[in-house]
């Protein structure tokens, strides 16, 4: 066989349409091709690549690719194909190493490596310095154009490293100037983020989804930071088509029906909140929607001052009336409030017990108990409330209670329920034993008989305390002869307890 210089110097023209090929089909800001790219530069610059025979009759060059094992590489000079034994079944790093191998031979790989480098970062350059919404749109999409790998969506910690990096290469092209920082990371922080859209939607219903969950507020939170500083930043005359633009990004957004309504809408709010404050633009935004969801319209009429009328509210839409409710409360509009509290009522149970997971309903009893607190309620209204709420409920009803001086049915709620000491007392008992210490007694009798059980000298000494208590409460309501029987039957019953008896004397007790 001819040595391979020759063989490359007689090939040259077919070579380079190989070369071609490549810098066609392979783009510098595609992370994978990048990846190959520098790879196979790595096998031929460390004699990863032998040119092993050219069949010249069919003009197949056989060559071996030393990688982590050794494969097998066969280039049809003929009909410029290329095939490998590796599984990759388009280019790969082998395939590259080898024509890279014949090009070292007639070319600079060095300098070939560079140009196929610098088209793609001059065109991003100028993307950048352009500076129109256009531009910018274009500038971050680029850097996201590669498709996102399956896996992220059933590992978190894949989806955050890619998010991350992605998110970081588009932050890189932010302007020099102040004035134009805080705008274009809105713009890329937003657009990172509808990029990955369903690949997060996707994670929200995997094994990590409360990763994906975090996460996602995290980068709320990072944008009502950027749009709280955008809010209060000086605008210039230039900057008015970059917000008329984002508007339209965010109003797009917004009007794409699937089945993650509810995220898209807490996007959508952030910025109609925090940035679009004006009547006016709201007016007009509320005007170009497309067949707007009945939320949109609630959200609108909040902000705006209208009045709202709810329509029937769909159970598995509750997280976004309750929201809208705290919106309301927020913005002061107390007609709105009623309304959808009204509508949100008689789905409350079903909220709680089936669309919520456990450690959630605490926080949403009390948002609830907090915003019903607000409106007029009957008393059967509060009932039926409270009833389903169930146990979550009972912190919200028991100051209901107080509040009603109901006294009698706090202590009999918590006998039902069966309270331990630390929750009655969170729940008020302190406030009921000042108000109404006939009705704590039997709850302080059986936090002491419950620490009598335990049969050790500690335990005689909370249930001393507990007595104590009680005896304060025999002494305010007048029942001091109750007392008296009744620490001396407790006395007599437990007279084989030594200890007992010696902490009921070192309390004073008798």
């Amino acid at each position: 066989m001819a040595t391979v210089q020759s063989l490359a110097k007689r090939f040259e023209d077919t070579i380079h349409n190989y070369m071609a090929a490549i810098d066609k089909s392979l783009l510098p800001t595609r992370a994978l091709d990048e990846e190959m790219v520098r790879k196979a530069v790595f096998l031929v610059r460390h004699d990863g690549v032998q040119i092993q025979s050219f069949n010249e009759e069919r003009l197949l060059l056989e060559a071996i690719v030393k990688d982590a094992h050794a494969v097998k590489v066969v280039l049809n000079f003929d009909k410029l194909t290329a095939i490998c034994a590796c599984p990759q079944e388009t280019m790969c790093r082998h395939r590259l190493a080898v024509i890279f191998s014949l090009y070292q031979k007639i070319g600079s790989l060095s300098e070939w490596v560079a140009a196929w480098r610098e088209p793609e970062n001059k065109q991003l350059t100028l993307l950048s310095e352009k500076r129109s919404p256009e531009q910018w749109t274009k500038l971050i999409r680029s850097v996201w154009r590669d498709d996102i790998p399956d896996y992220t969506t059933r590992n978190y910690f894949y989806f955050e490293q890619m998010y991350d990096g992605r998110l970081k290469n588009s932050l890189s092209y932010v302007p020099l100037e102040r004035e134009w920082k805080v705008l274009y990371r809105t713009y890329a922080h937003f657009i990172s983020l509808t990029e990955v859209w369903a690949t997060f939607v996707a994670g929200t219903q995997e094994v990590h989804h409360s990763f994906f969950k975090t996460w996602f507020d995290d980068e709320l939170h990072e944008l009502r930071d950027l749009l709280g500083q955008l809010r209060v930043q000086h605008r210039t005359f230039e900057t008015d088509a970059f917000f008329e633009y984002l508007k339209t990004l965010i109003r797009e957004f917004i009007e794409v029906k699937d089945n993650s309504f509810s995220q898209r809408f807490l996007l959508y709010q952030l910025f109609w909140t925090n940035l679009f404050t004006t009547n006016r633009i709201r007016e007009k935004e509320l005007g170009v929607l497309k067949n707007p969801d009945e939320r949109l319209k609630a959200f609108f009429a909040i902000i705006l001052k209208k009045e709202l009328e709810v329509r029937k509210i769909s159970p598995n839409e509750m997280h976004d009336w309750i929201e809208l409710a705290v919106l309301a409360e927020n913005e002061n509009h107390p007609q709105a409030l009623t309304s959808i509290l009204m509508e949100i009522k008689p789905h409350v149970k079903t909220f709680l017990f089936e669309g919520l997971y456990t450690q959630y309903r605490h926080h949403y009893v009390r948002t609830l108990s907090r915003l019903f607190s607000q409106i007029e309620l009957s008393e059967l209204d509060w009932e039926d409330l409270f009833k389903q709420f169930g146990h979550y409920g009972l912190p919200a009803y028991s100051a209901y209670l107080i509040e009603k001086q109901l006294y009698k049915q706090w202590a009999e709620l918590h006998h039902l329920h069966n309270s331990p000491l630390y929750f009655a007392e969170e729940c008020g008992l302190k406030e009921v034993q000042t108000k109404a210490p006939d009705y704590v007694l039997p709850l302080f009798h059986r936090y002491a008989l419950a620490y009598l059980d335990e049969r050790n000298r500690p335990s005689y000494k909370q249930a001393v305390r507990i007595w104590k208590k009680m005896k304060a409460a025999c002494k305010k309501s007048g029942q001091m002869e109750f007392w008296t029987a009744y620490i001396n039957e407790i006395r007599t019953q437990n007279k084989r307890l030594r200890a007992l008896q010696e902490e009921i004397e070192k309390g004073n007790l008798i």
